[in-house]
């Protein structure tokens, strides 16, 4: 049975989920599973990474991201040193300026583990000499940073800034940089930002296969590979989730909502914010209870 590592033993603050471990050396580690994010960086030495899929061999440079529920471990490792940044995604999904729009950001930390994690991928992301020498001084500054955050008033604000810093430098490499076993990871992270950036409306089955160069069978298996959902059921619990941050910060009329997330009437957008929200708008807006239950 393979362990399972829970938030509470790292995240002390409960309203601050970032933590980040230095390990330096990493020693084998068995197959386990945590119940928060981790993105891992190799700094030096190598090993092997396993988990049910298969294994990779780690080198100086590599980036990848570990989900919630998914299992791996370290073995045959010599001289490796990573960082692990764990962290809660809820942080950046809400209301975090353009972040998810980015290709690199719904490649590296939505599609990626799930093609990693079938054996679809066989290559890691890889940071060139010069990108990991702008990397590290961020990782061991945040480091300093989330371990202060008890003792240094404005520790949190600066490691949670490090991290956006880090994240943004990440995201923009892993798009700029496509390596030949991920160009359809590529193409349905271009989807999933292309949906994000547009909660205003709704968008065609055509749009999305122009943009990513794929018949509609192929882009609905692909995408549900990354997501569980079609693309327009994504797009519509998307919407929804704008729906409902206009409920909780304006004072706009349902109808005025509906028209904002580009459904067809007001009726309509009813049946499907209860569909994703097992409520009315009306009712999630007087309910301070839902206000945090997000599709």
């Amino acid at each position: 049975m393979s362990l399972i590592l829970r938030a509470s033993d790292y995240f002390y603050d409960p309203s601050f989920p970032i933590k980040v471990l230095d390990r330096d050396p990493e020693i084998p580690y068995p197959l386990h599973s945590h119940d928060f994010w981790e993105l891992i960086v190799i700094v030096s030495g190598s090993g092997t990474h396993f988990d049910t899929a298969g294994s990779f061999e780690l080198t100086s440079g590599n980036v990848f991201v570990i989900p919630p529920g998914f299992k791996h471990g370290y073995r045959d490792v010599r001289d490796l040193r990573l960082f692990n940044i764990l962290f809660d995604i809820s942080m950046f999904e809400e209301s975090f300026f353009d972040l998810s729009n980015m290709s690199g950001y719904q490649a590296l930390l939505k599609v990626e583990p799930s093609y990693r994690h079938d054996g679809s991928l066989s290559t890691l992301m890889q940071l060139t000499p010069a990108q990991q020498a702008r990397v590290l001084p961020l990782l061991e500054h945040m480091l300093v940073e989330s371990d202060s955050t008890e003792s240094e008033i404005g520790a949190k604000a600066g490691a949670f800034a490090i991290l956006a810093q880090l994240l943004v430098m990440l995201f923009r490499i892993y798009a700029e940089q496509p390596r030949k076993d991920n160009q359809t990871v590529m193409r349905i992270a271009d989807a999933l930002s292309f949906l994000e950036a547009h909660p205003d409306r709704s968008v065609s089955t055509s749009e999305l296969m122009e943009l990513t160069n794929m018949s509609a069978s192929t882009l609905n298996r692909h995408f549900k590979n990354a997501t569980g959902l079609s693309p327009i059921e994504f797009h519509i619990q998307r919407r929804i989730k704008h729906a409902c941050r206009l409920l909780r910060s304006s004072d706009m009329s349902v109808s005025e909502i509906s028209e904002a997330t580009g459904f067809e009437d007001s009726n309509y957008f009813s049946r499907q914010f209860r569909n994703v929200m097992g409520i009315t708008p009306l009712s999630y807006r007087k309910n301070r209870s839902m206000w945090y239950r997000l599709p």
